[in-house]
């Protein structure tokens, strides 16, 4: 057994009686044993079935062991192949191990001790799966599930449930707007379930093009397509017995729920151009900031997908509505800085941003803070260092007209904010102008112009 799970094994000789007494004795040790006669035969077998190992004879009709083993290790992950000869020569075992057969027994061969090296094989097969799927993940920059921070009551009680209903295997749909922190949740779900020592794959399902979001999720077989030079497992494949979370599920085209649909009442599917039906045990959790009973009613999402992922549901309220999480998200983000120098937020600035309303909601407090942290003199993050907007409930443009002058806005305050945000951020880059632009979130033209409706000349 592996990971609860019988070894599926092919047996691949062209000597009936040899492939029948392996069948029938190792089928007896617990193994999920299929039989081939031919190398062509082997090969197809592998195309449509993962098996762990594969024990092969050297010499068969059709293809020889050695081409199988070539045309089989064109997968990744692929079975570990054990051949069998009757006539080993150095040169032979040699070849075969150069072509990444993991080893060679000499027929006839001991029951024990071939049953000794499949388990080895096998063992060795799970952890090469398990070393790609790892790279893989690190290829996608995924990290640890950092903790949600949060003060807030509701927030508190999503938590306790997340906690519960993350005991089981059910799926989950995560609602909110945009920037809410929605996978994090996702990840919470994952941190408290059985799975959590397994795999969690995240995917936005509206930031990749349709074409390369299936490939990205039921991976490809080589050839499949131009540039297919290789086979590459799919992100179904890599949260095999763990999580999978889609972002913005609303986004799936027709055709793509479809297929979500089959793998989710199959638990199987088959690569992009492959014909081998690929088994999986996920826990699928999804996220949407839009309102897919809506998107029902307009036929835009399937009826029966939703009924399928929203087994367990929770909607994560907009930042506006917790501001009692702002403070305490202001800390954890500028302690995140990476800064050696502790840093502080001025009264007023805090202010500033317990009092804005937050469109982009946690994301958009991150970003603000990070150009903040930029601008921050002396270690203290002051009114003057926050973007216009936060300064005006209504959040106003930037842009004021070319003929308002700093003494025509009013008492005060917006235009001489923004004046000094420009010219605190040109001294924080030594007044090169592209710099300030990019930190201040407007275009070089945009920034000569305010220069010179304030009349401020660079240094």
């Amino acid at each position: 057994m592996t990971n609860g799970k019988k070894i599926k094994l092919l047996i691949a000789d062209d000597e009936k009686n040899v492939s029948l007494i392996l069948q029938k004795e190792l089928s007896r040790r617990d193994y999920d044993v299929s039989v081939a006669g031919d190398g062509r035969s082997v090969v197809e077998f592998a195309q449509k079935v993962d098996y762990d190992v594969i024990v092969m004879d050297m010499t068969m009709p059709q293809m020889d062991g050695i081409q199988a083993l070539k045309a089989i290790k064109q997968a990744e992950p692929s079975p570990e192949i054990i051949m069998l000869t009757g006539n080993a020569t150095l040169e032979t075992a040699i070849e075969a191990m150069k072509a990444g057969a993991y080893d060679y027994l000499i027929k006839p061969c001991k029951i024990e001790e071939l049953d000794v090296l499949i388990r080895k094989a096998c063992e060795r097969r799970d952890l090469q799966k398990d070393n790609l799927y790892m790279q893989t993940r690190l290829n996608r920059k995924e990290n640890a599930a950092p903790l949600l921070v949060t003060n807030n009551r509701k927030m508190r009680e999503i938590l306790a449930f997340v906690e519960r209903a993350g005991a089981t295997s059910s799926s989950a749909l995560i609602l909110g707007e945009s920037g809410v922190g929605k996978e994090l949740v996702a990840q919470a779900f994952h941190r408290f379930s059985p799975r959590r020592a397994e795999a969690f794959i995240d995917i936005n399902c509206g930031a990749i093009q349709e074409t390369l979001l299936e490939s990205e999720m039921f991976g490809y077989e080589k050839g499949a397509f131009t540039n297919a030079d290789r086979s590459k497992p799919g992100l179904f494949e890599l949260a095999d017995r763990g999580t999978l979370f889609l972002d913005e599920i609303g986004e799936l085209s027709p055709r793509l729920q479809v297929k979500l649909l089959r793998v989710l009442e199959t638990h199987s599917f088959f690569r992009v151009g492959g014909v081998k039906q690929v088994k999986v045990d996920i826990r699928l959790v999804a996220a949407t900031n839009k309102n897919l009973l809506e998107e029902v009613q307009e036929n835009r999402f399937r009826q029966d997908l939703l009924y399928r992922i929203n087994t367990v549901t929770v909607e994560i309220p907009p930042l506006r509505d917790r501001t009692d999480d702002i403070p305490l998200l202001v800390e954890h983000f500028t302690r995140k800085s990476g800064l050696r120098e502790s840093v502080t937020v001025s009264e007023e600035a805090l202010h500033l941003l317990c009092k804005y309303s937050w469109p982009g909601n946690v994301r958009e407090l991150k970003n603000v803070l990070e150009r903040a942290l930029v601008l921050a003199a002396k270690g203290e993050i002051t009114a003057g260092c926050l973007p216009v907007e936060i300064h005006n409930k209504k959040k106003l443009s930037l842009a004021v007209s070319k003929s308002e002058k700093p003494s025509q806005a009013g008492t005060g305050s917006l235009a001489d904010l923004e004046r000094e945000q420009i010219l605190a951020t040109l001294d924080k880059v030594n007044w090169h102008r592209g710099k300030a632009a990019s930190l201040l979130g407007i275009t070089p033209k945009t920034l000569y112009r305010k220069l010179r409706s304030y009349n401020l000349e660079d240094n």
